[in-house]
């Protein structure tokens, strides 16, 4: 017997009777690194997206980053090192949702900020297309 307030509303009421579908897919969370670079990938909408590159503010250089329509901005992190020497660098982590259907991308180019771009920097870009 279902008891008021049980949460039984949801059940079938009849053997063969069918339940609510829903209308959107679980969001799902994905990871990408250096690995994933030049990559494209399928998304669905509303899924969590983290890109993790390595970084190293003390030497000056940083990720100058671009990403575009579709992919909304959540957060980014700076991850210090779990060691204590000097110089040593760490993780730069952004974290995005995949917000509207459609093509999207992120790119990247680590480089120091006061010094002119030339094209031999690191770079690191993927799209996304999201569904």
């Amino acid at each position: 017997m279902c008891l008021l307030g049980a949460g039984c509303t949801s059940q079938p009421t009849e053997e063969g009777t069918p339940t609510a579908t829903p209308t959107h897919a679980a969001a799902e969370e994905y990871a990408f690194n250096e690995t994933n670079n030049n990559e494209i990938v399928t998304v669905s909408t509303g899924s969590e997206i983290t890109i993790s590159l390595d970084e190293n503010p003390t030497t000056g250089y940083e990720w100058n980053i671009t990403s575009s329509a579709g992919l909304e901005y959540v957060n980014d992190t700076y991850i210090t090192p779990e060691t204590e020497l000097v110089g040593a660098g760490g993780m730069h982590v952004w974290q995005y949702l995949a917000a509207e259907p459609g093509a999207a991308g992120f790119t990247a180019i680590y480089k120091r900020p006061w010094e002119e771009t030339t094209g031999n920097e690191t770079t690191f870009s993927m799209a996304f297309t999201i569904e």
